[in-house]
């Protein structure tokens, strides 16, 4: 009697990254450890990080780092591209020089005007233009400088700053860099609300776009289950304030829900699903959606206290996961705040 080959189960099936992919995120989880550490030097090797390094991953965790790091650092670090030979380097530093303060890169750069060479007072008046108001004064001495090239950019730099809408008075979160999130050394506590868990992404892009949304919602935390690769240039930073908890199967996150007091609400299109706008929800629930191709286990459907799909009136039979998931996050604040008026 033969024995039959026992199956895979759903957490056995995720497939492994692709070498140059997980050397990739390895890179980029090194980049953001070193950067939590503070030790010494991490500046200067983010940098290279962030100038150097072709793939997005580790390139983006750097860029991220550098914004939260102590600017007259990172500023002194960054000159020297910006005055490279090298078109590329100076670029990348002339995009990353305005996300910095304000302040401090314009106090860095205003004795580059004077010693720098053509190309690099050009790529200066970009990263001017872009700094905006606080550069006017040195975009103004440009105006006047001995190159007609630079004199041509410097004009036309506060001419576009001039046609930009005044900043509000009263400036809110959103609007200070980086990314309108004050930097902390740990995430801050955050309400009860509710929370999100993914199931076997299989692109990283779109779980941390999802990870994006779920902070700009006010989640508690996000759950990954299974795979947890996500691309973390596209969560914008905020994984730096939003709890991530990886945990290894849906039976973990079934039970780690339980003892939380979530409910479970699937995100599954199906003929128990309610259409999204209809809903009656659960007061804590934990939004839990699956694979871009396969969806959720039957397991996270038998578990839902509510099963949920977005109906769509296109040609196109689905949304992308991470866009349908936002939609359902903001659809339960929706059904909050009619609760509340009530």
């Amino acid at each position: 009697m033969t024995q039959s080959k026992p199956q895979p189960s759903e957490i056995d099936s995720i497939p492994d990254l692709e070498r140059d992919e997980q050397a990739a995120y390895e890179a980029g989880l090194a980049v953001r450890a070193d950067a939590e550490a503070r030790t010494a030097g991490w500046v200067e090797r983010t940098v290279e990080v962030a100038l150097n390094t072709n793939h997005g991953f580790p390139r983006g965790e750097a860029r991220i780092a550098l914004q939260l790091g102590p600017a007259e650092e990172v500023v002194e670090a960054l000159l020297p591209a910006l005055l490279s030979p090298n078109k590329r380097m100076r670029r990348r530093s002339m995009t990353l020089l305005p996300r910095l303060d304000p302040e401090e890169v314009c106090r860095q750069l205003d004795p580059v005007l004077e010693t720098g060479s053509r190309k690099s007072r050009r790529a200066a008046c970009v990263a001017l233009a872009a700094i905006g108001a606080p550069a006017e004064a040195l975009l103004t001495r440009l105006v006047d400088d001995s190159d007609e090239t630079i004199r041509n950019r410097a004009a036309r730099a506060l001419e576009a700053i001039a046609a930009r809408p005044p900043e509000p008075a009263d400036r809110t979160l959103s609007s200070v860099r980086p990314f309108g999130l004050p930097y902390r050394d740990a995430p801050p506590p955050r309400p009860r609300s509710f929370g999100v868990a993914a199931f076997n992404f299989s692109y990283g892009v779109n779980l941390g776009t999802l990870v994006r949304s779920a902070e700009a919602a006010g989640a508690e935390a996000v759950w990954i289950v299974g795979r947890d690769f996500y691309y973390r240039p596209s969560t914008k930073g905020t994984d730096w304030w939003l709890p991530i908890i990886t945990i290894a199967t849906p039976a973990e996150c079934l039970e780690r829900a339980q003892q939380e007091g979530f409910e479970i609400v699937a995100l599954q299109q199906g003929a128990a699903a309610q259409p999204i706008w209809e809903a009656e929800w659960p007061e804590r629930p934990l939004i839990v959606a699956g694979n871009e191709g396969d969806g959720l286990p039957q397991r996270f459907i038998d578990a839902a206290a509510l099963q949920l799909e977005l109906p769509v009136v296109g040609n196109i039979d689905s949304l992308n996961v991470a866009v349908a998931t936002s939609v359902a996050m903001f659809a339960f604040r929706g059904w909050q705040a009619r609760q509340s008026a009530q």
